[in-house]
C-alpha cells in the first residue's frame, strides 16, 4: 500500500504530466485532448446512464447526448488550465465539469421532450375507459381527442410540462422540481392547477362521465 506521501508525489506528477501535454503546441496539444475528449466521453456515458431513471435517452440520441457533453467540457477544461490548482487529480478536476455538462444535456432534453405533446405511443399510457363495444370504443377515441385539444389550449407550457411528465412518463415531483429549477410546493400547484383547467374544458365539451382520474 502506498503512503499519503507517495501518493502525493504521484498526484502531482500526473497533473503535470496533463497540464503541460494540453499546453504545448500542436500537434501534441491536440493529442492530448484527443486523450482527454475520450476520458470525458466514458465519464458522460457513465453519468447519463446513471441518471437513466430521469430521462427518456436511449441509443443514438443518449450517445449524441453524451459526445455534447464531453465536447462542451473539453471547451471549458481547455480554458480553465490556467485555473486547475493541482489540490485533486486532473481527472478528478476533469470529470466534475462533463458531469456538469451532463446533468445540463439531460435538464434540457427533458424540457423539450416532455413539452412537445403526446405521441400514440404516449396516449397508450393515459388511463381510459374500458371499451367494450364500438359506442364505447368511439367515445374512448374522442375524449383521447378532446384531451389533446385541452392540453394545447386550456394549459400554460409549465403546467403541460409537470402534467405529461406526472401521468404519462412517470417522473416524481422531486424530479420535476430539478428540471423546472422550482420545489415540491410550486410542482403541486402547476399540477393542480392543470388538473383543473383539463377536466373543465372536459365538464364544458360534455366528458363529464367516464372522466379518466387526471
Amino acid at each position: 500500500m502506498q503512503d499519503s506521501s507517495s501518493v502525493d508525489q504521484e498526484r502531482t506528477r500526473d497533473n503535470a504530466r496533463w497540464t503541460a501535454a494540453l499546453t504545448q503546441p500542436r500537434p501534441a496539444r491536440e493529442r492530448a485532448a484527443d486523450a482527454l475528449y475520450t476520458y470525458l466521453l466514458r465519464a458522460a456515458r457513465s453519468e447519463i446512464g446513471r441518471r437513466s431513471d430521469i430521462s427518456r435517452l436511449s441509443g443514438a440520441e443518449r450517445d449524441d447526448l453524451a459526445h455534447q457533453a464531453a465536447a462542451d467540457a473539453l471547451v471549458s477544461i481547455m480554458r480553465r488550465i490556467p485555473d486547475f490548482r493541482g489540490d485533486s487529480k486532473f481527472t478528478t478536476w476533469a470529470r466534475s465539469f462533463v458531469t456538469f455538462e451532463a446533468r445540463v444535456k439531460i435538464r434540457q432534453h427533458n424540457r423539450r421532450s416532455l413539452v412537445h405533446g403526446l405521441n400514440s405511443q404516449d396516449w397508450d399510457r393515459l388511463p381510459c375507459p374500458r371499451a367494450n363495444t364500438p359506442e364505447a370504443e368511439a367515445e374512448a377515441i374522442a375524449l383521447k381527442q378532446a384531451v389533446m385539444s385541452a392540453m394545447d389550449t386550456s394549459l400554460t407550457e409549465r403546467q403541460r410540462h409537470v402534467f405529461l411528465g406526472v401521468v404519462v412518463h412517470g417522473a416524481s415531483i422531486e424530479q420535476l422540481a430539478t428540471q423546472l429549477g422550482s420545489n415540491r410546493n410550486a410542482i403541486y400547484q402547476l399540477m393542480f392547477h392543470a388538473r383543473r383547467n383539463l377536466r373543465r374544458h372536459l365538464a364544458e365539451r360534455g366528458f363529464v362521465h367516464g372522466l379518466p382520474s387526471l
